[in-house]
């Protein structure tokens, strides 16, 4: 089987196609078929594995009778409870049991899911049935009896505040701070001539991925090899180390390219530890698949939120104070915390500000990142009440953000490395023909109701630990070689333009070998932090290749021209290799942010109760554009999800038993194409100076920011009445207004 896993480098005379730097390199691969994802994979002697999932929300497992279930054809065996430790290898484990501690493990908590008999949540693993055939192995998975005691369960949000406290951590993602404050904001609340103080709420939301999460796992020799859908190989080897007691490097984990994941692929689940403990009890390669309704409580959601958010302003708009609290579901024990105060603290320029940040811990499976996480759902409360605010001061909401813009970063007094957020304001009114003034900017059209409403996002920049290799050849063809993961963003195409700016050679002769820990180290594909961190560690093997180049021939070749290639064939070595190690020093000495302006015009059938998006123009600024073709595309998804962020998606619970009741794509509502209107992109600004990759930003998830409020904002526009739930529904407008 060794051979299925093998990548040998690339010679270069790879017979792999070359494509214009116009189009996505990968895009023949996935359209012919020819890019294989986690449950494509075929090895010997495989076997299947099917989870069985509580039907209680809380409680415990009182027995499991195996053998009605062992008795079905084909079946090999059970992992539960029961023999999970013996399988995991430890004579007598020792469980994290607080939320603190589990934080602290790679493994965050996954393996908690056998370690007893104990339910926390509707649609737990409590076993997995394997057999020679999925077929097989879902007969038995129905087969299987199980006892359970339920008991009293805890759900409901709004009904638990009471309960909620601060994370352990005092942290939201990316170390900023769950509560903070800068000023006096109950003294200048007093002092404002008008404030808006207001409550808006968010439901649980799940990511949806087109291809399912998987996990294909077999043991050679004392060594785990794993195929496995994720964002990062080499923090899912870390996590089945630490899970099983391993040195890291007896950890394989190969996941190329990912249909998808928005987040929900970030760290390891139950299903993937659940199939490495099957495939040490059958001996066998085990391949476990997650069903629909079995993604909807195995791989996170955003949680359900409740903020509350009050600006208080003088008469000319001038902000005083903003005070932005949030109260955010958790599971029981798990400790994610979404982020939603996070750019509050940055916004706008606002000498005081509070920011605080508390969870409620229920009945429920772990919340995670979704994408643009605390962003796209903090943006929706801040700008919303933005808008309320610039309608009770009967000022244009472009003009009031301006009188608001933060000419420096106003929380910790760095300046910006740079900042086209203005730029945004004025390019994206320009193209969607807004008409500045207090008054409404819509219309009718008939029975139609027509409005208009924007508002802006920004995004943080992201940096973590990378390694490169960079391989050249005296041809002019170069491999990269990284372990990050193809998630559909466009690395595949972004990396090998980071190798052509470079060492000046064209782009369409750059290869990108990735997505397995056989090769250097790269960090997860989330927070937009792969160009921050992935490609600094490609610069940096770019130099040391230059350098190593310069040392052999004693002459300094320059960039751009034949002189680099020649240098190379003079050496006689056939090629030349650079590694490159990134990172991040500290805290840097400017604040670097993604900023958007996104401006959309809705359409309201009052009859048939619709709500529609008839043109949406997002303005961004993410610095320099490394490649155009993948960067629209990111922008263009991102705001399709806000969209179905604003009018659509929700994942509905029934709180008598805590269990999701809309676990498919029929009743998990996402928009399809003929929801969405033509997206205008529009890229503003300046290469960045201070991100030390060629000038870009940020640019996965800042265009999802704000584009639910800016959809909120021209309902108001349009009907009147105020949306401060999402989704956004015709027929609770007036309850809301």
């Amino acid at each position: 089987m060794g051979s299925i896993f093998s990548h040998a480098p690339l010679p270069e005379s790879s017979a792999a196609p070359h494509f214009s730097s116009s189009v996505r390199t990968d895009a023949p691969f996935k359209v012919i078929g020819a890019a294989k994802y986690t449950a494509d994979h075929k090895v010997d002697n495989l076997t299947h594995a099917v989870l069985v999932c509580s039907p209680i929300a809380r409680g415990r497992v009182v027995s499991i009778d195996l053998d009605t279930a062992m008795q079905c054809q084909g079946v090999l065996g059970v992992v539960s409870h029961l023999n999970a430790a013996e399988l995991r290898g430890d004579a007598a484990p020792t469980w994290p049991t607080t939320p603190e501690e589990i934080l602290r493990r790679p493994d965050h908590g996954a393996t908690l899911t056998l370690a007893d008999s104990t339910i926390r949540y509707a649609g737990q693993p409590v076993a997995a049935v394997i057999a020679d055939s999925l077929e097989n192995a879902a007969y038995a998975a129905h087969a299987l009896k199980i006892e359970y005691f339920e008991d009293h369960l805890q759900v409901g949000l709004e009904a638990h505040t009471h309960e909620a406290r601060e994370p352990q951590t005092g942290q939201i993602p990316g170390g900023e701070p769950a509560t903070s404050q800068r000023g006096n904001v109950d003294e200048a609340l007093k002092a404002a001539s008008v404030i808006v103080s207001e409550t808006y709420r968010s439901p649980a939301a799940h990511h949806n991925p087109i291809e399912a999460p998987a996990t294909l796992a077999m043991w050679e020799d004392g060594k785990l090899i794993v195929y496995d859908a994720n964002q990062g190989p080499h923090i899912i080897a870390a996590a089945l180390a630490s899970a099983f007691g391993l040195e890291k490097e007896k950890v394989r984990v190969v996941s190329k390219f990912v249909g998808g994941a928005f987040g929900c692929k970030l760290q390891l689940w139950p299903h993937g530890y659940i199939a490495a403990l099957a495939s040490r009890l059958v001996e066998r390669p085990v391949k476990l698949v997650l069903t629909r309704p079995q993604m909807f409580t195995g791989v996170g959601h955003r949680p359900e939120l409740v903020q509350h958010v009050a600006l208080g302003a003088d008469e000319k708009g001038q902000l005083l104070a903003i005070k932005h609290e949030a109260f955010v579901q958790s599971g029981m024990i798990d400790e994610y915390v979404e982020g939603c105060v996070g750019r509050t603290r940055t916004r706008y320029g606002c000498p005081n500000v509070s920011v605080t940040t508390k969870l409620v811990h229920l009945n429920f499976p772990a919340g995670t990142s979704m994408r643009a996480p605390g962003k796209s759902t903090g943006s929706f409360a801040l700008e919303t009440a933005m808008d309320e605010l610039a309608v009770r001061l009967q000022i244009d909401p472009v003009d009031l953000r301006l009188r608001n813009f933060a000419s420096e970063d106003p929380d910790s007094g760095k300046p910006w490395s740079s900042t086209a957020l203005k730029q945004c304001y004025e390019v994206g009114a320009s193209r969607f023909g807004w008409r500045a003034g207090a008054e409404r900017r819509g219309g009718r059209e008939g029975r139609l109701l027509i409005g208009h409403g924007m508002a802006s996002g920004s995004y943080p920049r992201y940096a973590s630990a990378a390694t490169a290799r960079v391989v050249l050849y005296p041809s002019g063809r170069a491999v990269i070689a990284t372990g990050l993961s193809e998630i559909g963003t466009g690395n595949t195409t972004v990396m090998p333009r980071i190798v052509s700016e470079a060492l000046g050679i064209p782009a369409e002769n750059v290869e990108l070998q990735f997505g397995d820990t056989d090769l250097p180290f790269a960090p997860q594909a989330g927070g937009s932090r792969i160009v921050a961190s992935v490609g600094r560690a490609i610069l940096l093997a770019c130099e040391d290749l230059k350098a190593k180049l310069r040392s052999l021939t004693s002459s300094s070749p320059d960039v751009g021209n034949d002189q680099l290639l020649a240098a190379l064939s003079k050496t006689g070595t056939g090629s030349i290799e650079g590694f490159g190690s990134f990172s991040p020093d500290g805290a840097l000495p400017v604040s670097v942010e993604s900023n958007a302006a996104h401006f959309c015009e809705v359409v309201v059938d009052p009859d048939f109760g619709s709500i529609r998006v008839r043109r949406f123009v997002s303005a961004i600024d993410v610095g320099q554009v490394l490649s155009p073709v993948t960067a629209k595309s990111q922008i263009i998804g991102a705001a399709t999800m806000g969209i179905g962020q604003a009018l659509w998606e929700a994942t509905h619970i029934d709180d008598r038993f805590g269990r999701y009741i809309n676990t498919d794509l029929g009743e998990y509502l996402v928009p399809v194409n003929a929801d969405i209107p033509d997206i205008d992109v529009a890229f503003v600004g300046l290469p960045d100076p201070g991100t030390g990759v060629l000038g870009a930003k940020s640019a996965g998830e800042i265009g999802i920011v704000g584009v639910a409020a800016a959809i909120a904002n021209a309902v108001y526009d349009a009907t009147g009445c105020r949306a401060r739930a999402l989704p956004i529904q015709f027929d609770t407008l007036n309850d809301e207004g």
